[in-house]
């Protein structure tokens, strides 16, 4: 039996190629949803016609699109209860395939399905039967992808045995993630102009589908098999997760960055119609998530050069990277205020700026969860690297699930060329979400190679698990 605090398995270098390919189509699906679908629901007026009611609620009209807003929400909410069983099935299971591979061969057909599937609504107008098949078909493409893309992201521990091993698959996976996001954000605006949202999705979930069967042939013969299950009781393994401090050190700056990264998403076909006084929304979102997108390239490109030649270590970087953050997404609200002249110029500068600390989001959480997961194989005795990824996803889920809500609330402020307060807001929202979630960050103590040395080095070993090394 290995020991459950070193993982063994190693990938060649071109399995490592297909295996942090699967990114491509993940983050296509995921940006694509995540920009356009609260615009898909609920358009502004100029633009057509809401797809879900508006609501009488107590005596008191609930907007059309605080409803769509509430929807996501919803769909969000109810998925994140579903995290945690499923990453803890996982690490239990027995198979001749190992604990990892059955997750992924079986629900990946199904999250692509659906992935496609929340897009054709059964009406064209307003109407309660579109917020219902909108919310069931949401939570179904969820659940497959918790347990197809789960599976595979628990994977990383246990197959990047060291520092560099696992940097450098982190950064490849940050490389592939940039060319989803740029096809979801960049290439999707201009289909959902020129093709549609159905055609537009129906691509995208085509294109999830074939990269995670690429991922998955990469890592069929390399997957460990013979890891011992985990045993602990669901209840006792949920509170150890929580009760691992530098996971609580960790958790609240990647769910504070990414729901205020989230907000962002949401907020640029509105920004860009609303502010930029672009008729074209979707070409005119295209340009602005191109140009964050190269200010994340390059500033990722910078992190890893750091951390690799320079031995700057993730917390290191990985908090300079939010502190800039929630300085810099503030400054999108200033647009056109001293000057309405080059209005698109302005916008593409500062959401170049904007991009540069957002690489963290793509570059670091998954290598520095694994290295939370290896220090609780040598506190625990027994690897469960999906238990700490799927409570990181239930967490993130549940704030996650806020943007739709929160942008829809602020944007009645104002979301016009006239009013347009609530549009400006925004990034000061999304700002001050990021720089909270910074709070506890100084405490993260875990050093880059995780092993029982470097983690007793650090105090950070009891002296109980200590003695049974």
């Amino acid at each position: 039996m290995s020991n459950p605090g070193q993982p063994a398995a190693r990938l060649p270098l071109l399995n490592k190629l297909f295996f942090a390919a699967d990114h491509v189509g993940l983050q296509a699906v995921s940006y694509f949803r995540q920009q356009w679908v609260l615009f898909f629901l609920a358009p502004p007026a100029l633009e057509g016609v809401s797809r879900v009611p508006d609501v009488q609620l107590l005596g008191f009209a609930v907007d059309a699109r605080v409803m769509a807003g509430f929807l996501i929400f919803a769909g969000r909410f109810i998925d994140a209860f579903t995290d945690p069983l499923i990453g803890w099935w996982s690490d239990r299971t027995r198979s001749r395939w190992g604990r990892r591979i059955p997750f992924i061969l079986f629900a990946t057909p199904f999250y692509a399905l659906f992935a496609a599937l929340i897009w054709f609504l059964p009406t064209a107008h307003s109407s309660w039967w579109n917020a219902l098949y909108f919310v069931l078909a949401l939570e179904l493409f969820f659940t497959a992808a918790t347990m197809s893309s789960g599976a595979l992201e628990a994977l990383v521990p246990e197959l990047t045995p060291t520092a560099k091993d696992r940097m450098n698959v982190v950064g490849l996976i940050f490389l592939f993630a940039v060319v989803g996001a740029g096809l979801g954000l960049v290439a999707g605006g201009y289909m959902a102009d020129t093709l549609g949202f159905q055609v537009a999705g129906t691509v995208f979930a085509v294109l999830a589908l074939v990269f995670r069967g690429i991922s998955l042939l990469a890592v069929w013969r390399h997957a460990p098999r013979h890891t011992p299950p985990a045993h602990v009781p669901f209840w006792r393994g949920l509170r150890d997760t929580l009760r691992n401090p530098q996971f609580i050190y960790f958790l609240p700056t990647f769910v504070m960055f990414t729901t205020g990264v989230g907000v962002l998403q949401g907020w640029i076909p509105f920004f860009a119609s609303g502010v930029l006084l672009q008729e074209r929304e979707g070409g005119a979102s295209s340009m602005l998530s191109s140009t964050l997108i190269m200010g994340a390239v390059l500033s990722g490109i910078g992190i890893w050069l750091l951390f690799y030649f320079r031995g700057l270590s993730k917390r290191r970087l990985y908090g300079i990277c939010l502190v800039i953050s929630g300085l810099a997404f503030p400054l999108l609200g200033l647009v056109g205020l001293l000057s309405q002249s080059n209005l698109m110029l302005q916008g593409m500068a500062v959401v170049f700026v904007a991009g540069i600390p957002m690489a963290a989001v793509f570059l670091m959480p998954k290598g520095l969860t694994a290295d939370i997961a290896d220090y609780d194989a040598l506190l625990h005795g027994e690897r469960r690297e999906a238990m700490f990824y799927s409570t990181q996803n239930f967490f993130e889920k549940l704030t996650y699930a806020l943007p739709p809500l929160l942008l829809s609330l602020v944007l009645q402020l104002g979301d016009s060329p006239e009013d347009p307060l609530g549009i400006r807001l925004a990034p000061l929202l999304a700002g001050g979400l990021v720089l909270l979630g910074f709070v506890l960050w100084p405490n993260y103590r875990l050093p880059d190679t995780v092993n029982r040395q470097t983690v007793a080095a650090a105090g950070l070993l009891p002296a109980t698990a200590a003695r049974s090394g």
